[in-house]
């Protein structure tokens, strides 16, 4: 089993990716490295291997980053048996692959063995615990953060940043909710998106909350209603690709969905049945057809909606 300087990372997730790249760049003894980045299927492996094999000229060795191996998910047998044979006796260069996932075909274990395999995802809570520096967060406002940014991790650094600015020109190092709430922006989608979840869940406080948050730029239901079903169908659709065995990657693909979003979706869709959705559907295009037949006002009829939950 050679696993010398190969890897492979499982991870959707940026900030776990360019962690565990860092760690394994930091941890190589000789610093004289030329870092190369390719993409699959945009370079074939012909091409990765080309380069792998090839003797440095301008440093002593090479580090190649090799994104989106979907062929090591996907019956792909012709670049499964490259890589392969590749690593059954590699060069002296380093070797990083990133793929989503891995199959659970023979051919794809094979060559997981002989590569060194971190199935890295950060939890959000954790990202943030490890870069709050000197300052102070309690567990129920970590929770909070995480939430609000929709355990979203590329997010949750870029508005951590922000809030360490604040807080520093403060001389406070304890940050609570309210810095939070008067600090890190929340934009539209990410507001619907949470009230989506909020209605699936029938959680009433938390829906009226998020929608008197959002009617205060949108004075007029009829977009919050559109944008919910939105949402809603978005529901639908993950819940019934992931029934087909798609992957994460490619829903979000599909969809046209961040993958943080379909994440989320896939972690709470057992929580919910396609019936409960197409009837949320229901209920809300009911809503848009009394309003544009003038059979009630869109903000009333949506708030009755939400009471019914």
């Amino acid at each position: 089993m050679n696993q010398k300087n190969n890897y492979l990372i499982l991870s959707t997730d940026k900030i776990s990716i360019d962690s565990k790249i860092k760690s394994i760049i930091d941890k190589i003894d000789n610093k004289d490295i030329d870092i190369i980045k390719y993409t699959y299927p945009d370079n074939d492996i012909a091409t990765v291997l080309e380069d792998l094999n090839t003797y440095n000229f301008l440093s002593n060795l090479k580090v190649i980053i090799y994104n989106n191996c979907s062929f090591l998910s996907k019956d792909q047998d012709k670049d499964i048996k490259k890589i392969k044979t590749y690593l059954e006796n590699p060069s002296d260069n380093y070797l990083i692959m990133i793929s989503d996932s891995l199959s659970e075909r023979k051919e794809c274990k094979e060559v997981s063995n002989l590569l060194d395999v971190t199935d890295n995802n950060i939890s959000s809570e954790t990202l943030i615990k490890d870069n709050l520096d000197d300052l102070k967060m309690d567990y129920k406002t970590i929770k909070y953060f995480s939430s609000y940014c929709l355990n979203n991790n590329e997010k949750i650094i870029n508005e951590l940043n922000k809030l360490k600015c604040y807080k520093y020109s403060e001389n406070d190092k304890n940050i609570s909710i309210d810095d939070i709430n008067n600090i890190v922006m929340r934009d539209y989608d990410e507001d619907i998106f949470d009230l989506v979840n909020a209605i699936v869940e029938k959680n009433k406080t938390r829906a009226f909350d998020l929608y008197y948050r959002i009617s205060k730029k949108e004075k007029d239901a009829v977009n919050i209603v559109a944008s919910v079903a939105g949402g809603i169908r978005n529901l639908y659709s993950v819940k019934i690709l992931l029934e087909k065995n798609y992957r994460q990657n490619d829903i979000s693909n599909i969809l046209g969905i961040k993958p943080y979003a379909v994440s989320i979706a896939s972690q709470n869709c057992g929580n919910y049945s396609t019936k409960k959705l197409l009837g949320l559907l229901d209920m809300l295009s009911e809503i848009d057809y009394k309003t544009k037949s003038g059979k009630g006002h869109s903000n009333t009829l949506f708030e009755m909606f939400l009471l019914s939950l």
